[in-house]
């Protein structure tokens, strides 16, 4: 039980400390030199150490690949991967672009307008589709539109991360831990959605007021106008709107998938193919007109784009995870827990997004929440749902404590690190401490409140 637990915490901090301190592997070839991400190499640490101790063999390792009929690890990968890739094509098009440039729009040479322009327009892409992929794509526009505006870039940097991994809560999709959780106890996109909105409003809605207090004095700056037209951002019309269908009749599709009796990662890929097999039956119509893809081909853009490392991390940790199932770890850090709330159902709301929350700044969201994931399996079957929610919420929210909190916190930081604006962990905890604390006890008592 100690060494499988001390192998899983070893992993989790090799793959924070590499990617803070080493977040690219530069690897060069004759042609080109290929960036690489390293935050799944620590990950891949566990499975090693595992087989190296002895805790698993290799056909041992294959079944926790396989999963359980909870968990299945390549039906969760599928899904978050094709849903991330219709979002990448979005953005491609420009359409993310010319939401952003539509918000700023409207704020003119207020400052505090701009503010509320910012949180707002990241908080609904965020809904409908996935936070990692808003942060990336929103923080060079914002950071860039920030400088030539003549304002400081830091209150508009800070509400863009804190909205996009509160708002994630609220679907099914917003965020990998909420589809590990809700694949693991059978909740549909409909039920997961049922429980997570109103709590997700309350505490947007705090992080919004909190976030104001604490940068009004710095917003209420008059900024310089700056003319961008939203329709510009737009470099392909006719993709935007394809991408925009495909992900709305998805999201349509996956909503009624209980009744259609298909597995969600299923009608993931079914579109994400489906929107695959237009783009390269597009482009070789083009090709066979001798012309030039005007954009370059997209198909490769996207694919490229996409995070694939996230599959040997995700992988990985599952095989961790599944050594300290093995061992019984997860079931005694479970049962723990659930001795603490003395039967309380918001006692135990209470204590599982806390504890989730905190554990997601030492070990990273994605690996924390499959380890709680297990734990809840041996709980009462009264008190499996709500502490599952109150996990997911510890997922999301977690990420707003400290930039390690989760991977888009990590990469948001690399971004800033290679501009003029430098934001610095003592400094983002510190925003973290004064807003997510309360945000994060009045979601965790509205989802309580929702139970009882």
């Amino acid at each position: 039980m100690l060494t499988a637990t001390l192998i899983f915490i070893t992993s989790c901090l090799a793959t924070i400390g590499l990617t803070l301190h080493r977040p690219y592997l530069y690897i060069r070839t004759r042609r080109r030199e290929l960036r690489v991400e390293t935050y799944f190499l620590g990950a891949l640490l566990g499975p090693l150490l595992i087989l190296a101790a002895g805790l698993l063999t290799a056909p041992e390792i294959v079944h926790g690949l396989n999963g359980t009929e909870e968990l299945r690890p390549l039906g969760i990968l599928a899904l978050f991967i094709s849903m991330v890739f219709m979002s990448i094509f979005l953005d491609i098009t420009g359409f993310f672009e010319a939401c952003a440039r539509y918000a700023l729009a409207k704020a003119k040479t207020d400052g505090t307008r701009l503010f509320f322009a910012v949180y707002i327009a990241v908080s609904i892409l965020t809904v409908f589709t996935s936070n990692d992929i808003v942060i990336l794509t929103f923080t060079p526009f914002v950071y860039y539109f920030a400088k030539h505006a003549g304002v400081n870039p830091k209150p508009y940097l800070i509400a863009e991360f804190f909205a996009a991994n509160t708002w994630s809560m609220a679907l099914y999709i917003g965020n990998p831990t909420n589809i590990l959780v809700a694949s693991a106890f059978h909740l549909t996109f409909v039920n997961y959605s049922r429980w997570m909105v109103l709590p997700t409003v309350v505490a947007g809605l705090i992080n919004l007021a909190l976030l104001y207090l604490i940068f009004r004095r710095e917003i209420r700056r008059p900024i310089q106008p700056v003319a961008l037209d939203p329709w510009e951002a737009i470099t392909d019309k006719p993709g935007a709107l394809l991408g925009l269908t495909t992900l709305a009749a998805c999201i349509v599709a996956l909503a009624l998938a209980p009744y259609l009796g298909i597995p969600m990662w299923k009608i993931s890929v079914a579109f994400a193919l489906a929107l695959l097999l237009i783009l390269a039956l597009r482009e070789s119509y083009v090709l066979a007109l001798r012309r030039n893809l005007a954009n370059g081909s997209l198909v490769r853009e996207t694919l490229k784009r996409v995070p694939w490392p996230i599959v040997p991390f995700v992988l990985s940790m599952f095989v961790t995870v599944h050594a300290l199932d093995r061992y019984g770890v997860t079931a005694l850090f479970g049962e723990k827990l659930h001795a603490l709330s003395g039967g309380s159902a918001v006692l135990l709301v209470i204590l599982f997004g806390v504890a989730s929350a905190l554990s997601a700044n030492l070990l990273n969201n994605i690996p924390m929440t499959l380890a709680f994931a297990t734990a809840l399996r041996n709980l009462p079957p009264m008190a499996v749902l709500p502490a599952a929610l109150a996990t997911a919420v510890g997922s999301n929210l977690g990420a707003n404590l400290t930039p390690i909190g989760a991977l888009a916190g990590i990469m948001w930081m690399t971004i800033l690190s290679g501009k003029e604006m430098r934001v610095t962990f003592t400094e983002f905890a510190k925003y973290g401490l004064l807003i997510t604390p309360a945000a994060l006890l009045a979601c965790l008592l509205t989802l309580a409140l929702l139970w009882t």
